[in-house]
């Protein structure tokens, strides 16, 4: 991996500004960091945004909306629903879409405005963390800003992760940034703690089809070598999975350069995910990206609504997949992302009893093997269904 990262160019060919917001110091930094790129001041909010909500998605992906948030910014993760185990991870959203062109991503069809949203209040959030941190005692909680967007594909220009890393150093708590970037040489060094840098993870040639405009996989591998060396830990997502041709000795190659590149003690988690979508996404994807073979295979309608492989055919990728990470990698915690237990027990020889247990199973692993982070001794009792 002796290639330079490439640099980050924005994406973006028009900003639009709330007046309510112009004055803000993100929405003055963002229009200083970007000042070839026209500007409008919206001063009728409601009129814009029912303009805008009728834009085609190619065309708000390239248009940024300057605005603030009503409400909270940290939110449980929407768990898909009660026979999928959820992790309990909380979801910073500070920002709503990203300039990348995942065929799958769930967002073409979640989010009903197609621009690229930065909620410039976000400063705010600091003050949510405090109490939600103390209203959970002798738990560890996760935090991360990459459900709704891409945390880093924007960052080089809004800096907000520099905001958020300020607002939660030193607490009993992880934060983390996922990305399919490449955009880690602006992150701040930060002393060996509580943030990692996370990465999606899939083969090249899968990424060449299905995430447009994302990072190679040896870029993203690179990346996260300059990242550890700036004090940020890892994570590490193979979600999703895509059954394409090739896809065994594809993931067996991926995962032969991870384990080659990437030391196992710097690594916190790795999920497992296959790909699942909302029926309607088929026919975005058709129209979106012809070209796209992700809804060629046979799937089934799961429990939650949304498109699933067959189970035997989820088990077959998931076992190919663990087997290999953990014939490389003996301790790194692997669990999996919205998954039932058979599955579990079919693949890992064991499931969490639910939600909080697999939340207490975080704790537990990141406690043995990250004595630095001096967390508190993990319970079982602190990780109950009401806690």
């Amino acid at each position: 991996m002796k290639a330079m990262i490439p640099k980050f160019k924005p994406q973006i060919e028009h900003i639009y500004v709330d007046a309510d917001v112009q004055e803000t110091p993100l929405a003055k930094r963002i229009l200083k960091a970007l000042p070839k790129i026209p500007a409008t001041i919206v001063t009728d909010r409601e009129r814009f945004l029912k303009k805008a909500a009728g834009l085609p998605l190619s065309t708000g992906k390239k248009t940024l909306w300057l605005t603030f948030f009503k409400g909270a910014f940290l939110k449980p993760c929407p768990a898909t629903g009660p026979d999928y185990l959820c992790c309990r991870y909380w979801v910073i959203n500070a920002q709503t879409h990203c300039p990348l062109e995942c065929t799958y991503c769930i967002l073409q069809q979640y989010l009903t405005l197609p621009l690229i949203t930065v909620y410039v209040n976000m400063g705010n959030v600091s003050a949510e963390i405090d109490p939600l941190i103390a209203a959970h005692p002798g738990r560890l909680l996760r935090m991360g800003t990459g459900e709704l967007t891409d945390s880093l594909a924007l960052d080089p220009v809004t800096h907000m992760n520099e905001n958020l890393l300020r607002a939660t150093s030193g607490k009993k708590m992880l934060l983390e940034i996922k990305t399919k970037t490449s955009f880690v040489k602006h992150l701040p060094r930060v002393p060996k703690g509580n943030a990692l840098v996370s990465w999606s993870l899939n083969p090249d040639s899968f990424i060449r089809t299905e995430e447009h405009k994302s990072a190679r996989l040896e870029d993203r591998l690179k990346a996260a070598l300059e990242a550890l060396k700036k004090g940020y830990r890892l994570g590490f997502h193979f979600d999703p999975l895509l059954m394409l041709p090739g896809w065994e000795k594809k993931y067996g190659e991926l995962i032969r350069e991870l384990t080659r590149s990437v030391p196992e003690t710097e690594v916190l988690w790795i999920s497992l995910g296959s790909l699942r979508f909302h029926p309607s996404l088929k026919r975005t994807v058709s129209e979106r990206f012809p070209k796209s073979l992700i809804t060629t295979a046979e799937f089934v309608k799961g429990l939650d609504g949304k498109m699933r492989y067959f189970r035997p055919a989820r088990t077959e990728i998931y076992r190919k997949v663990y087997a290999l990470l953990r014939e490389r990698w003996k301790d790194v915690f692997i669990y999996f992302c919205m998954e039932n237990k058979a599955v579990w027990q079919d693949v890992m020889g064991f499931s969490p009893e639910d939600n909080s247990h697999l939340d207490y199973l975080f704790h537990k692993n990141i406690a043995r093997r990250f004595r630095d982070l001096d967390l508190p001794a993990p319970q079982r009792k602190n990780y109950t269904a009401g806690n």
